[in-house]
């Protein structure tokens, strides 16, 4: 498997926002040292205590600027919320920045108040989704391009920069629920899956659904056509690993059960019992249940025997590593956690 990191950006009040681009930056930089193959920041808006990233592709070509092998993926882009010659022209844009290194991760993106304050139906947001994904990858690979659909149209248009990557940086999918997940096996593309918004027996769920739907439509087995994205952490001790990360998660929990909470009011009628779930979940939240249901925040040796079983279950390709759930764990303790995954986990699995 490949591994990766993850960067959500969660802001506290007694936090400035400028150190903890700074330290992102510093830990990218710092994880292709360490053997790390990519980077995947958040877009996420309007909710400084959740996350302060609301452009991951801008983080990205900061990023760009201090590594020179790391995949730089975007984790993920809400193809609802934009225009995609926008994204188009930014991705690509970004592909030349870094000499063709991008993972371009989409999706419909669920939160209520992101739709809200971009003006944009919340009921569309698949239509939208799938009508700028075919945008987007008509944009990057036809010299000139034209476009006719419901929310988005093109006259003879040239993307510029075209993208470094033929015949296009790859695409990822994000899917939380068992249809979105369908509909990217159907159309041969690549998975996102989370586990801090799925626990484990929903993911094998999801996954089973992937790639039936993708075989049944005829697409070819791929070997990382899943990549899990887990909250995850590693420390000489149990001990020493919850004293770090204790109370972010507890700052996770209560982040997440405010979000949660009225979007799960307000969705429409046949989404509520999911986010209901994913409600109650927020709300027990603790490092235990973390540990136990959808993560490993443990010792190198637990990691290791969690990282086999999610090989066996899922058989991702890639772990997208969250080493600071809840963004309360220091710098240097997370760069010393990353240190202890490389050389005490990696060779391992």
């Amino acid at each position: 498997m490949k591994y990766g990191l993850h960067f959500l950006l969660s802001c506290a009040d007694d936090q400035w926002p400028v150190a903890r681009y700074r330290a992102t930056v510093e830990q990218a930089a710092r994880a292709e040292s360490l053997g790390f193959e990519s980077v995947w920041p958040v877009e996420h808006h309007l909710n400084p205590a959740v996350s302060i990233s609301p452009c991951p592709s801008l983080l990205l070509a900061a990023i760009a600027e201090r590594t020179t092998r790391l995949r730089l993926g975007t984790a993920i882009v809400q193809l609802p919320l934009a225009h995609p010659l926008r994204v188009a022209e930014e991705i690509a844009t970004l592909d030349v920045l870094s000499g063709g290194r991008v993972e371009c991760g989409v999706g419909r993106g669920a939160n209520p108040t992101h739709f809200a304050g971009f003006g944009v139906p919340m009921a569309e947001s698949r239509d939208r989704m799938t009508e700028a994904l075919a945008y987007i990858r008509r944009a990057w690979t036809q010299e000139r391009f034209s476009f006719r659909g419901r929310f988005y149209q093109a006259d003879d248009l040239t993307l510029a920069p075209r993208p470094v990557q033929r015949p296009h940086p790859p695409v990822r999918v994000a899917a939380n629920s068992v249809d979105t997940a369908a509909w990217a096996g159907r159309q041969g593309l690549p998975l996102i899956v989370a586990s801090n918004v799925n626990p484990f027996p929903v993911l094998r769920e999801l996954v089973t659904a992937y790639r039936v739907a993708r075989a049944e439509a005829g697409h070819d087995e791929a070997p990382d056509d899943v990549t899990l994205l887990m909250p995850l952490f590693v420390g000489e001790s149990r001990r020493a690993v919850e004293a770090d990360v204790g109370p972010s998660v507890r700052q996770y929990a209560r982040n997440a059960a405010a979000v949660a909470e009225p979007w799960a009011a307000r969705a429409p009628e046949a989404e509520r019992p999911r986010l209901q779930a994913i409600l109650e979940r927020a709300r027990s939240m603790t490092y235990e249940s973390v540990n136990e249901g959808s993560g490993v925040l443990d010792t190198p040796d637990a990691c290791v025997d969690r990282l086999r079983w999610v090989r066996e279950e899922l058989t991702p390709g890639r772990v997208i590593c969250w080493f600071n759930f809840g963004g309360l764990v220091h710098h240097d303790r997370v760069v010393r956690s990353m240190e202890l995954f490389a050389s005490q986990v990696m060779p391992h699995v």
